[in-house]
């Protein structure tokens, strides 16, 4: 019996010890989705390999920590949920051989929060992971008005960040030391997708419904401003507030307006019920109505049904990937392709690049990689430029598909 006791009281010393030296580390939620705590409440979350203990008792490899600012909850949470998914696929592969820095084998660790779409709390989520957790770079996030409130921060605390998709032109222009971005701006975007679409459509007239934020604006005025040098007029401009459900107020001013081409700009939710609501104006398909690039995922086909979206185009921030990779992907989540998977797992293997290259753990000596990586990426060539107004900037043609019978279908005329 005293045996006994003796081991329990071993054990639950052991146990008080690894909470103090380490505190609460969680491990991945199966599906890929997060807690919907922000850093103000939630406690670090581990990627790889459940309960984090202290390498000199578990025989494991030292680790390195990345940080992760998504959304998680809210009208935004599959954009977090998928860029997750990226990451944890980039991180299997990352791991199975380990990272290399000045002669030690580390594995990578992502500590993850909930900013849920809001600057505050992306702003929150950058000072925990870096005063707290110790992160030598972040990724996130995903909201253009998040991304530039945590662009501010890490430029002061002089660690690196990549965002996985911010699109307005303002995250990287005028930029930021310690902020990149290898997606194209909507601004950057606009040049290249608009010959096509007016090649394609031929419109004499224009119109934009868009959210009410840095992204919609930046979307729209962009867009007007390369039809424009088109001959295309812009005769509506209409702006939503986020969770917005009932799209009749601006519908009759596309309905009154009567643009040839429309283009709706927001999360997959609202486009869902901007769609719906168009067909039951009769709106579609007589005026031709373009999403945004969030509009080219299963996420909508799921939301709208293959009726609503049938010969409905949108810009697309991928075209195809590889069939092992979409294989990957369904075994692991069950779930379809999206383009935050392609970028979180795009992203997440840059910063691996750039702390294998710095040699060190240093933020700032990592920050110097970054700029030096070049690679072949899922979503396009992984490069950072500092040109015209931009810094850290990546670019590359942007795609438009077309939804044909519940499939999305790449244009390539």
């Amino acid at each position: 019996m005293r045996r006994v006791k003796s081991r329990l009281a071993r054990i639950l010393l052991l146990n008080v010890l690894l909470v103090g030296l380490t505190g609460p580390v969680w491990g991945p939620i199966p599906d890929g989705t997060a807690p919907a705590q922000s850093a103000a409440c939630l406690p670090r979350v581990g990627v790889a390999g459940g309960i984090a203990l202290p390498s000199a008792l578990a025989g494991a490899p030292p680790t390195v920590k990345v940080g992760y600012s998504a959304p998680f909850t809210g009208a935004a949470a599959e954009f977090g949920t998928n860029g997750w998914r990226g990451i944890q696929l980039a991180l299997e592969e990352i791991n199975a051989k380990g990272l290399r820095v000045a002669g030690k084998t580390y594995r990578v660790a992502v500590v993850r929060y909930d900013d849920r779409c809001e600057p505050t709390e992306g702003a929150a989520n950058v000072r925990k992971l870096v005063l707290v957790d110790k992160v030598v770079a972040v990724l996130g996030s995903h909201c253009s008005s998040v991304c530039v409130a945590m662009a501010d921060l890490l430029d002061e605390f002089k660690v690196p960040g990549l965002t996985i998709e911010c699109a307005a032109d303002k995250v990287t222009s005028p930029g930021h030391p310690f902020y990149f971005r290898a997606r194209p701006s909507v601004g950057l975007m606009a040049p290249l997708a608009t010959p096509k679409l007016v090649k394609i459509f031929k419109p004499k007239t224009a119109g934009f419904l868009a959210i009410n934020d840095d992204y919609g604006r930046g979307f729209a005025q962009a867009f007007e401003n390369e039809l424009g040098k088109h001959g295309v007029k812009t005769t509506l401009k209409t702006f939503f507030e986020r969770g917005t459900t009932d799209f009749s107020v601006h519908l009759t001013q596309v309905r009154t307006a009567a643009p040839d081409i429309v283009f709706y700009v927001g999360v997959t939710p609202e486009g869902a019920l901007i769609l719906k609501q168009a067909k039951e104006f009769g709106l579609t398909p007589k005026i031709k109505f373009v999403g945004s690039e969030e509009m080219s995922e299963m996420e909508l086909l799921k939301l709208a049904g293959a009726a609503v979206l049938e010969g409905t185009y949108s810009i697309a921030l991928w075209g195809t990937v590889p069939q092992q990779f979409a294989d990957r992907v369904q075994k692991k989540f069950g779930a379809p392709m999206h383009y935050a998977i392609i970028y979180g797992y795009d992203a997440m293997w840059t910063v691996a690049r750039a702390i294998e290259g710095a040699r060190s753990l240093d933020p700032v000596k990592v920050r110097d990689a970054m700029k030096r990586v070049q690679f072949q990426g899922l979503q396009g060539f992984i490069k950072f430029e500092d040109f015209d107004t931009f810094k850290n900037q990546g670019r590359y043609s942007p795609w438009l598909i077309q939804w044909v019978k519940g499939q999305r279908k790449v244009v390539t005329e």
